[in-house]
C-alpha cells in the first residue's frame, strides 16, 4: 500500500509544521507526517521549515540565532492567507512553533513520522530526541535529509533508524539510488515530476536493490492514483485529504 504522508501537516488547511496543521492532516486519514527541523541556540529542535522566522512567523531573523523560549514568541499563523473551518483567520489564534519532544509527545500510536533534517548539525539532537519513542522501534519512523552527511550522521549513531535520500529536481535518481544501496539508506525520494509518466523501470530497479522510492510532493489526484497504482512507496502531499478520497481510504 502506498504510504501518504502529510506534508508539513496538512498544510493547505493550517498553517505548515503547526500542531494544528499536524492534526488535521491526521484527521485526513495520511498515515504519517512530515515535519521539518531546525537547532536553535540553546540546542533545542524546532519545527520550522526555513532556517529564518520571516516566511512563516511575525518575527524575523534567523533561528539558529535564538533561543526556543525566543521563537515561541512569534505567530506560528501570522502569514497563513487561509481561515480555519471556523471561518476566523489562523493569526492571533495562538499556533507556535512547536519542538520536536512537543510532536513526539502528541503523536497517535498508528501514524508514522518523517523527519526532515535541515542543517546536519541537528542529526545527533534528532537521534537523541527519538531513542526512546515508540515510534522508533514500530518502524514507523524515518529521518530523511538534502544533505547526505546528515543522514550518514544518522546511520552511525543509530542503525534502526529508517533513512532517505531527498533528491532535488532534476538530481538524477539512479546514481542516488545506487548511493543510497552503497550506504544502506532506506531509500531515496525524488521530486515527483523527476519519476516522468512511468516510474516502473525505477521501481523495477529499487525493487532489485532492496530500496524504497518515495517522492514529494504530489497534490494531484490522477497522478496520486497512477503513482500507487505504479507500486510507489508513498508521496508527501499537502492535501492528504484529497489522497484518501482519490486512493479509496
Amino acid at each position: 500500500m502506498t504510504i501518504v504522508v502529510a506534508h508539513r501537516g496538512a498544510s493547505a488547511q493550517a498553517p505548515e509544521n503547526t500542531m494544528e496543521a499536524f492534526r488535521l492532516g491526521v484527521e485526513a486519514g495520511a498515515d504519517a507526517i512530515e515535519l521539518d527541523v531546525h537547532l536553535t541556540s540553546d540546542g533545542q529542535l524546532a519545527v520550522i521549515h526555513d532556517d529564518t522566522l520571516d516566511r512563516t512567523t511575525d518575527r524575523t531573523g534567523p533561528v539558529a540565532e535564538r533561543t526556543m523560549e525566543e521563537i515561541r514568541e512569534a505567530d506560528a499563523g501570522a502569514t497563513f492567507a487561509r481561515t480555519g473551518d471556523s471561518g476566523i483567520p489562523f493569526a492571533g489564534t495562538g499556533l507556535t512553533v512547536p519542538t520536536l519532544p512537543e510532536v513526539l509527545a502528541w503523536l497517535p500510536d498508528e501514524i508514522g513520522l518523517v523527519i526532515e533534517i535541515k542543517a546536519r548539525a541537528a542529526a545527533d539532537a534528532v537521534v537523541d530526541a527519538v531513542r526512546d519513542h515508540p515510534v522508533r522501534s514500530s518502524g514507523r519512523l524515518a529521518v530523511i535529509s538534502f544533505d547526505e552527511h546528515a543522514i550518514e550522521r544518522v546511520r552511525e549513531l543509530d542503525r534502526e533508524i529508517k533513512t532517505g535520500y531527498l533528491l532535488v529536481p532534476t538530481q538524477p535518481i539512479e546514481p542516488a539510488l545506487v548511493w543510497a544501496t552503497e550506504h544502506g539508506h532506506t531509500g531515496v525520494f525524488p521530486w515527483e515530476g523527476d519519476l516522468g509518466l512511468d516510474p516502473l523501470p525505477l521501481l523495477a530497479q529499487a525493487h532489485i536493490y532492496g530500496r524504497e522510492i518515495g517522492c514529494y510532493v504530489v497534490n494531484d489526484p490522477e497522478r496520486m492514483q497512477h503513482l500507487a497504482a505504479c507500486g510507489l512507496w508513498g508521496f508527501v502531499t499537502d492535501v492528504p485529504d484529497v489522497a484518501r478520497d482519490a486512493l479509496g481510504r
